[in-house]
């Protein structure tokens, strides 16, 4: 009876999918563990929705109605949404953040009761000026005392900002949930949500609550071994389960330095040999639901939102082409693709809209909210330009957000590979003209298939793009212009 008692507030019944936070944008789930990032990704996860952080930023915790809890009888929807995910810490690591930021500091989001009480019942030294041998001798009592904490030798509840990891994920091991590691978020969220949140990276870079506190001592300068193996003694299942997530990501962590790529991982259409790696408003949405068509002979239930819902096959393919495979991938107009960015995504009001790009630029670059007239929308173009310059200025090829990464990344990596560039404007001909002889069916699915994804542009290219404007977007996409002109020339040639 005992550990009922014990039993933290929040878990008390809960089902397992109710612990679980989840965006309103797509089907992804999250665990939070207390000292495991869980301030920046709730922050992370509040942004993603609304697209602005959380006023309370580090104080988020506070404000349970934030971000949704998933209901109660999602269990299977979150086994099968493959993008459920939890973060687990070096449980080393995890102890001297709470031991700095919960128990030594002072300030108002530290246990200012629990500290206290330690200091008169263990001796915890919570001087300003300690020395490096202090903190270490504090770490031995701390780590002594929650040993009795965790074992239910003290009349203090154990704290989520202490209970083992390897207990938390006990309560949803029915939902099968991905563990990412803290220290490799960075690149893990990408990898598993890029799929389904295209502007993942741009989203973790806007955040900026990361809840990193200085600390006065490095745990290489605090922890000797003694304490490192009393610590990991006490949490060895978290040890565990983290050596076990780092081991899994080790194998998927990108090789910046790999210089011959061997194998390319692209969009399928079942066993059909055809296949195409997409670019971001150049095509994508229709291609997507043609291959769908293509592999199932029938049109997706949801066009407009295949994206989210791993409706697509993948495959990888080698750079060999022995059965003489259909490949492809399509360029656009860049400025066509600029425009259709804008109008889409930044000014749009659906679902799929980028909303916090506007709200960002309003306060920075003078961005009409709601555009009304022609010097409006040609203001927020000026706008948006200058922001994509500095984006990609800033940050390399694959950390920019692939609605506005340059298409020449797209040739690059299907270089060597046997691709066919297309044209987005004469993409239905040119692509049968490629696979009619090998896909007979492909004709009778472009006419299925509705879902282009069109954009309703509210003023034609011609009227809102003045010739300052059109220099600036060929300016930024230079590569990309050439590319298109290349692929055009060649085209024309072929007619």
């Amino acid at each position: 009876m005992r550990w009922f008692r014990k039993k933290p507030v929040e878990d008390v019944g809960r089902t397992s999918a109710e612990r679980l936070r989840k965006l309103r944008r797509a089907e992804v789930y999250y665990l939070p563990i207390t000292k495991c990032g869980s301030t920046y990704l709730k922050n992370l996860f509040y942004y993603l929705d609304n697209g602005a952080e959380h006023p309370g930023g580090p104080d988020i915790h506070n404000f349970p109605s934030a971000l949704i809890r998933a209901d109660s009888d999602e269990d299977e929807k979150v086994r099968q949404s493959g993008h459920a995910f939890t973060v687990l810490r070096d449980p080393v690591d995890r102890f001297v953040s709470l031991y700095f930021d919960k128990i030594w500091r002072d300030g108002p989001r530290n246990m200012p009761d629990l500290r206290l009480k330690l200091k008169d019942t263990i001796g915890l030294r919570l001087d300003r000026d300690l020395t490096v041998d202090e903190h270490r001798e504090n770490c031995r009592k701390l780590i002594d005392w929650l040993e009795r904490n965790l074992n239910f030798e003290t009349d203090e509840a154990v704290n989520a900002h202490w209970r083992r990891q390897a207990s938390r994920l006990k309560r949803v091991k029915d939902l099968d949930l991905t563990c990412l590691t803290l220290d490799g978020l960075d690149w893990q969220l990408p990898l598993l949500l890029g799929d389904v949140l295209p502007d993942i990276r741009d989203a973790m870079a806007a955040v900026k609550e990361k809840n990193r506190i200085p600390k006065p001592f490095s745990r290489q300068e605090l922890l000797d071994e003694a304490l490192i193996a009393k610590i990991e003694h006490i949490y060895k299942r978290d040890v565990v389960l983290y050596q076990e997530a780092s081991r899994h990501w080790q194998s998927a962590k990108p090789d910046t330095d790999a210089a011959d790529e061997t194998l390319l991982k692209v969009i399928s259409a079942g066993q059909l040999p055809i296949y195409y790696v997409a670019t971001l408003k150049v095509g994508c949405t229709y291609l997507k639901n043609l291959f769908y068509c293509l592999e199932h002979g029938r049109v997706y239930d949801d066009p407009s939102f295949i994206h989210g819902q791993n409706a697509g096959s993948r495959a990888y393919i080698a750079r060999e082409n022995p059965q003489n495979d259909i490949r492809f991938f399509v360029v656009r107009d860049p400025v066509d693709r600029f425009l259709s960015l804008y109008f889409d995504k930044v000014i749009g009001t659906g679902p799929q809209a980028f909303d916090w790009i506007g709200k960002q630029l309003a306060v920075k670059r003078g961005f009409v909210f709601e555009p009304k007239t022609l010097g409006d929308h040609r203001t927020n173009l000026n706008s948006l330009i200058g922001y994509l310059k500095q984006r990609i200025e800033k940050f390399p090829p694959s950390d920019l957000n692939p609605h506005w990464r340059p298409q020449i990344e797209v040739a690059k990596k299907v270089e060597g590979f046997g691709f066919e560039a297309l044209l987005l404007e004469r993409l239905d001909d040119q692509l049968t003209a490629l696979a009619a002889d090998r896909i007979p069916d492909i004709t009778a699915a472009m006419d299925l298939v509705r879902a282009r994804n069109q954009s309703n542009w509210t003023i034609p290219r011609d009227e809102v793009m003045t010739p300052t404007l059109t220099e600036r977007v060929e300016a930024l996409y230079a590569e990309d212009v050439a590319l298109y002109r290349r692929v055009k020339e060649s085209w024309d040639g072929k007619t």
